[in-house]
């Protein structure tokens, strides 16, 4: 027999947990409310209201909580939305560097500096390639071939 601080909870009384969603919660109470309606049970007509008094007032209750918590949440989503936004500094336009203005077409590119190992498979395929492209345009094709 159960005890009476189960009883009195309604969750218990469904047959569910605090943290299904709300969907599920309702399903077990139709599931209930069809088992226990009087034209249905048989047994008591008594009893059968007795149960589905004691089911409905399990779901009305769960219902409230579930009202209570979802007009909070969205209480709070409003306020996080009137709440102030901190102004941004406006960004400065920046200036181009020296070195990328003075080079000419006639200097050849200089190629960044190998990477130490990495764990990867592919790493080295990424370096080939890497080091392909500051290259010669058909060194490209036979770094990915």
């Amino acid at each position: 027999m159960p005890r009476r601080d189960q009883i009195d909870n309604p969750y218990t009384r469904l047959g569910v947990s605090p943290t299904d969603d709300f969907a599920t919660i309702r399903a077990a109470w139709r599931k209930l409310v069809k088992t226990y309606h009087p034209d249905v049970w048989f047994g008591s007509e008594l009893e059968a209201t007795r149960r589905l008094m004691a089911v409905n007032d399990a779901f009305d209750q769960i219902t409230v909580l579930h009202k209570r918590v979802r007009a909070e949440a969205e209480a709070m989503a409003k306020a996080e939305q009137a709440k102030p936004q901190p102004r941004r500094k406006p960004q400065k336009a920046r200036k181009p560097r020296p070195e990328a203005t003075a080079r000419s077409a006639a200097e050849p590119q200089q190629t960044a500096p190998a990477r130490a190992p990495r764990p990867s498979p592919f790493a080295d395929r990424f370096d080939k390639a890497r080091a392909a492209f500051g290259r010669q345009p058909e060194a490209k094709v036979q770094a990915f071939a």
